[in-house]
C-alpha cells in the first residue's frame, strides 16, 4: 500500500473522530457521555482499519491482475513471431 493511502486512511479516521468530538461538544446537552464518544472514535477506527484491509486486499488483486496481462502480452508477443516465421517459411517455398 502507498505511503500516501496509508496517510489518507489515518486522516480520515482521526477526521472522524474528531468530527463526533467536536461534535458532541458544539450542541447542547445531548445526552452523549465520554463513552459514547469512546465508542464512537473506537467505531470510526474500526472501520478505517477494515478500509485499510480492504485496499490492501484490492492492492494485492490489482497486482495479480497486472502480473497475469504482464504474463499475457509476452505469450501474445511470442505467438506473433512464431506467427510471422511460419510465414516467411512459407512464402519461401
Amino acid at each position: 500500500m502507498t505511503d500516501s493511502l496509508k496517510k489518507l486512511l489515518k486522516l480520515s479516521a482521526l477526521g472522524a473522530a474528531m468530527a463526533v468530538v467536536v461534535g458532541c461538544a458544539s450542541t447542547a446537552d445531548d445526552g452523549l457521555t465520554l463513552e459514547d464518544v469512546n465508542a464512537k472514535a473506537d467505531e470510526a477506527l474500526s472501520t478505517a482499519n477494515q478500509a485499510r484491509t480492504d485496499a490492501a486486499e484490492a492492492n494485492r488483486t490489482a497486482t495479480s491482475a497486472q502480473n497475469r496481462a504482464n504474463r499475457n502480452s509476452e505469450r501474445i508477443d511470442e505467438l506473433n513471431q512464431k506467427i510471422d516465421r511460419m510465414f516467411e517459411e512459407s512464402m519461401m517455398k
